[in-house]
């Protein structure tokens, strides 16, 4: 390791010579007076990072002490080796070039104040080197603008330059007194907002959702990080939760998971706005011109989230937020939707030399959107140097610390209030160390105040200029609206099939998780298992909307003026369901009475008997229809044949009747004629014939001896 230490004394006089040739330079050869080019390239494998710098904030009478660390992986030794420090004397006044000089990756230097040589470096190694540089070798006096200044480090050979580092020295004309600040202009609030989503939820494999869940709620995992920085002392995290995820950890059996979902909505753990369930893909929504009854259903959490689960009700503001380049329909949409905001991370810039606050209200065809227009210089910066810990860390702060700073002084030329919302991308997991220093060095400024984003979300929209948005731009990762659609009608259809049921957001659940998973952002990253998804959710949809139907039966035969028809339902669902069923006749001779409503038990089936009435004879066809109370068919229509035979029951009757009148005659005429018979007399006879006298005995003539006797 190299340490080395340099100090600058010059004569005054000789010093008013250098000051003033090196503006005469600046003003003469270079746009930047700090901005010296060269034209060596940069040698791969050797880099130059930030390790200290101190103080933050330097003043006219101070040292600005910059430790950088010099790393050889290029493979072979480094000889010959000298450091150069490079400050330039005027402000940096422009945010776009506070990101330019931050960005560049060309060996351009600021005007060089100091070298120091190196030992060599072997393959391999690092070493470290410390400037000391008085301030006012620059000659920035307490007249000198208080604001950032280019700095740079040059690594150099006797081949030329090997490394350049870009960062800022801050500058403060009262530093190092107790005036220290008073010329800084008034703080800018600064909000930090992550989104905490899940991972893609794939149907055939619900389970290791949960389990990636899982895996980012350990200490190491990134829902574990976003939790600690919301926790932050100086700029706490503001979060963008899914619904799912949380509902997902709180119900489960998991304590590991249990546990990190109740530290989260415990109250004041963290700032929380809540997104759409599963963070549907608003942009695909939009192009796919989906009505608004069916943005709502796909992006409010009923029947989308465990029910026994509620989220807070601290967590009462919903955010839409779109991925990639915003436009005036997803705005649109999201409206319709219902979310009280939108979160603009490209899109709505404020017009070059404009300074405006993040809220502002965009005109739709849905009506006016409160939107909040995130700051693409410190988002990307702050996520780039806080997403893992490293020696970039410094730098990072350097920029965000000049970046910030800018944006005060021109808050303060416009005479409004500032607000800005860092946000942080998708699947972004903070090193919560590195996230809590580069933070404590921003808020620990006299010009950043630390905000929540609720707070920022509060404030009055502003008017001011800003790039206007298009009316539609479609990102190819997008989900096609044909799909899109598909999936939206099927929700709906579903829903209306679930009025079968007591509770139908029991019945439905897990089919319309899986119909609105294929919608989220995440699947934009895998479009193939996006496919997948869709075609599984669909046809477990189609097999929900198969659990009742109805069972054939052979033609019927109908003979009397009304009767009940009986058609059988059959339930395969595993609730009870209930249903009215129809029929309607293709023949105006039969009439249908009534549609009865019947419960029909769980794996079981019933007969609803429909009556009806004929005013003439003949045939006819019935369609037989099951509809749930929604009003919607739960099953296709089937048919039957009807013969109606009306008077039949009539003219039978009548002939029985007469048949039996006959027979009651024939019975009756036979019963008289038997009375008729010969050997039968009537009382009339009776009484005409005279009464004759008993035989009296006569003794035989004859005597025994005779032969005759």
């Amino acid at each position: 390791m190299i340490m080395s230490r340099a100090a600058v004394v010059l004569p005054r006089a000789v010093a008013v010579v250098v000051a003033a040739l090196m503006l005469a330079g600046a003003l003469v050869a270079l746009p930047l007076a700090a901005a010296v080019p060269s034209s060596a390239a940069v040698r791969d494998g050797v880099t130059v990072d930030i390790v200290d710098m101190s103080p933050t904030v330097v003043g006219p009478d101070q040292t600005q002490d910059v430790t950088v660390r010099v790393t050889n992986d290029s493979g072979a030794a480094l000889t010959g080796l000298q450091a150069d420090l490079g400050v330039g004397w005027r402000e940096v006044s422009a945010r776009s070039t506070v990101a330019a000089w931050a960005d560049d990756d060309s060996t351009r230097t600021a005007a060089r104040q100091l070298s120091l040589p190196m030992d060599d470096l072997p393959a391999g190694e690092s070493a470290e080197v410390t400037f000391e540089l008085g301030v006012s070798t620059l000659q920035l006096g307490v007249d000198a603008p208080w604001g950032p200044r280019q700095l740079s480090v040059e690594v150099r050979d006797d081949g030329g330059t090997i490394d350049v580092l870009h960062s800022f020295m801050l500058y403060d004309p009262d530093g190092g007194t107790g005036d220290a600040g008073s010329t800084a202009p008034a703080p800018v609030d600064l909000a930090v907002v992550a989104p905490l989503t899940g991972p893609p939820l794939d149907p055939a494999a619900p389970d290791e959702y949960n389990s990636t869940i899982a895996e980012r709620t350990t200490e190491d995992g990134a829902y574990e990080a976003l939790l600690s920085a919301a926790g932050a002392a100086d700029l706490p995290l503001s979060l963008a939760v899914d619904p799912a995820v949380v509902a997902t950890a709180a119900t489960s059996s998991d304590e590991q998971l249990s546990s990190w979902a109740s530290r989260l909505q415990r109250p004041g753990a963290a700032d929380v706005v809540t997104l759409p369930p599963y963070d549907t893909d608003l942009a695909a929504l939009a192009h796919a011109d989906v009505q608004p009854s069916g943005l709502r259903t796909v992006t409010t959490q009923t029947g989308l989230v465990p029910s026994d689960w509620t989220a807070p009700d601290a967590w009462s503001t919903r955010i839409g937020w779109p991925a990639g380049t915003a436009d005036l329909d997803t705005l649109a949409a999201a409206r319709s939707a219902g979310t009280q905001h939108v979160l603009v991370t490209d899109g709505l810039e404020p017009r070059i030399g404009v300074t405006a606050s993040a809220t502002t209200t965009v005109p739709t065809a849905a009506g006016d959107v409160a939107a909040v227009v995130a700051d693409h210089a410190l988002g990307g910066a702050l996520a780039a140097s806080t997403a893992g810990s490293g020696s970039a860390t410094p730098a990072a702060t350097q920029r965000l610390l000049a970046d910030t700073a800018v944006l005060a002084m021109a808050a303060a030329e416009s005479g409004r209030p500032v607000s800005v919302v860092a946000a942080m991308p998708r699947e972004w997991s903070p090193d919560v160390e590195t996230y809590t220093a580069v933070t404590s060095a921003l808020a620990g400024q006299s010009w950043v105040d630390a905000v929540a984003l609720t707070d920022v979300l509060a404030e009055e929209p502003t008017d001011a200029p800003r790039t206007p948005l298009e009316q539609r731009v479609v990102d190819d990762a997008e989900l096609r609206p044909g799909a899109v659609q598909t999936l939206v009608d099927e929700l709906d259809g579903l829903a209306s099939f679930a009025t079968v049921a007591a509770d139908p957001a029991a019945l439905t659940a897990d089919v319309d998780r899986d119909l609105v998973a294929p919608l989220a952002v995440a699947y934009r990253q895998d479009r193939d298992a996006r496919d997948a998804a869709i075609l599984l959710a669909g046809e477990r949809a189609d097999q929900l909307q198969s659990g009742i139907r109805v069972i054939g039966r052979a033609d019927v035969l109908l003979i009397s003026d009304t009767g009940n028809l009986p058609v059988r339902v059959r339930n395969d669902l595993p609730v009870d369901a209930t249903v009215t069923v129809t029929l309607k006749p293709d023949d105006p001779r039969l009439i249908v009475e009534t549609s009865p409503t019947v419960v029909v038990p769980a794996g079981e089936s019933r007969d609803a008997e429909v009556r009806v009435r004929a005013i003439g004879s003949g045939d006819a066809n019935l369609e037989v229809n099951v509809l749930a109370p929604s009003g919607a068919a739960v099953t296709a229509p089937t048919e039957f044949a009807v013969q109606v035979r009306a008077g039949w029951e009539t003219v039978g009757t009548s002939v029985m009747a007469v048949g039996v009148g006959l027979l009651f005659l024939a019975g009756i005429w036979r019963t008289v004629r038997r009375g008729r018979s010969d050997r039968r007399t009537t009382a009339e006879v009776a009484e005409t014939v005279a009464p004759q006298e008993p035989p009296t005995h006569r003794p035989p003539t004859h005597s025994p001896e005779d032969p005759q006797a």
